[in-house]
């Protein structure tokens, strides 16, 4: 609970500082038609709506996207904020009547004007984000000092299985992303815990590694890969199939997980 409370404080904070910023700039005519309290209450209730609308949006399209996709870091965002746009214009058109701006004339030029902030914040945002975590992927994990004898590390599996709401017996599968959360799968079944997943990987050590944006897969858990078309799959031992991504491939060979 401490951790959801945390990160929705973080991302809600961020929210209300480009909202802010937005408010003293005063951009498409505000500045002049609004006064201060207004412009800033206008703002920051415009900025966190459509911030938590397009984050939303954003995730399913990259989610939905294929490893293979040219310029992925682009066009994720891009298309995110493009469908995303619609529902903002309305949370907009809303805004503008409420504020006592009118109800918009031209619909395609407020759209055109919400797309533009979108795609500008989005695509700054969203590539920031995917190349901290290749670089993440990409550095070796850092190793503890080995402890001293009479006070043995506990197993990195039964020190995250802290983190489940739910007791949970099973051998550890693989983590999930869903959105902010982790899917926690297991011979037993799964949970959702709040998590990101570059802690969690961190956390869990050497019992296995990153294999695709969203997956983190455990290293005892994999029985054999599969192609399909041009992508490739790791089979686990309950039968599931874990997609690999470009950027993991290479790590993954090193290791020896496979050889294709």
């Amino acid at each position: 609970m401490r951790e959801r409370i945390k990160h929705l404080y973080i991302s809600f904070a961020g929210l209300l500082a480009i909202g802010l910023v937005l408010a003293l700039i005063g951009p498409f005519g505000t500045y002049e038609q609004l006064a201060t309290p207004a412009r800033l209450g206008y703002w920051l209730l415009v900025a966190t709506l459509n911030g938590v609308l397009v984050d939303l949006v954003i995730r399913q399209v990259d989610a939905q996207l294929p490893e293979q996709t040219p310029m992925r870091r682009i066009a994720a965002p891009f298309l995110g904020a493009l469908f995303a746009a619609v529902p903002a214009t309305a949370i907009v058109a809303v805004a503008n009547g409420f504020f006592g701006l009118g109800w918009p004339e031209r619909l395609l030029l407020l759209y055109s004007q919400v797309l533009f902030l979108l795609v500008v914040i989005s695509t700054l945002v969203y590539t920031l984000q995917d190349l901290h975590e290749m670089a993440q992927a990409r550095q070796p994990q850092q190793k503890d000092s080995p402890p001293e004898p009479a006070q043995p590390t506990p197993n990195p599996w039964t020190r995250f299985k802290e983190r489940l709401p739910d007791p949970m017996e099973g051998d550890l599968l693989c983590l999930e992303m869903h959105d902010h959360y982790l899917a926690v799968h297991t011979t037993a079944g799964k949970q959702l815990i709040l998590c990101r997943m570059e802690d969690a990987a961190r956390e869990l050590e050497d019992l296995g590694q990153r294999v695709h944006r969203s997956w983190w897969v455990a290293a005892s858990a994999v029985t054999g890969t599969e192609k399909q078309g041009q992508r490739l799959f790791l089979r686990l031992i309950d039968g599931k199939q874990v997609p690999v991504g470009r950027t993991y491939k290479d790590g993954l060979k090193q290791t020896g997980w496979f050889r294709q």
